[in-house]
């Protein structure tokens, strides 16, 4: 979830004059938030360019440092039932299915995202 988002980034525009973190946004700028670039910063993830499931056995996140739900969970009034729905789903699913990937090592787009050139096409197989 860290390596590619749904949603990859979002515009804000800022009809009055706010105050953001430590700098001030003037009335009528838009700002571009690219959200996956809170996912690599090695201050909060060690590593974060590695896959590694045990980053999340202790792991508490500061408050802004993880973003599933694009502009945050605080925006998102469902969010822990998204949460709950998509835990239970990939629990039966990953435990009765396989996927295999139709092209593996198939092309991939770099901007301004990171894409599967070819949709990255996938077999789902039963295995129980």
């Amino acid at each position: 979830m860290r390596h590619y988002e749904y949603a990859p980034i979002f515009f804000q525009s800022f009809e009055k004059q706010k105050m953001k973190l430590i700098s001030m946004i003037p009335q009528g700028w838009k700002v571009l938030v690219w959200t996956s670039a809170v996912h690599m910063d090695p201050e909060i993830y060690p590593n974060p360019k590695e896959f590694l499931l045990s980053i999340w056995n202790d792991f508490i996140p500061k408050a802004g440092a993880f973003l599933p739900f694009s502009t945050g969970s605080s925006t998102c009034p469902r969010a822990d039932l998204a949460k709950l729905e998509v835990t239970i789903f990939l629990h039966y699913f990953l435990l009765n299915y396989k996927l295999v990937q139709l092209n593996p090592g198939g092309p991939v787009n770099y901007f301004p995202s990171l894409d599967p050139a070819d949709n990255c096409l996938a077999k789902i197989i039963k295995i129980r």
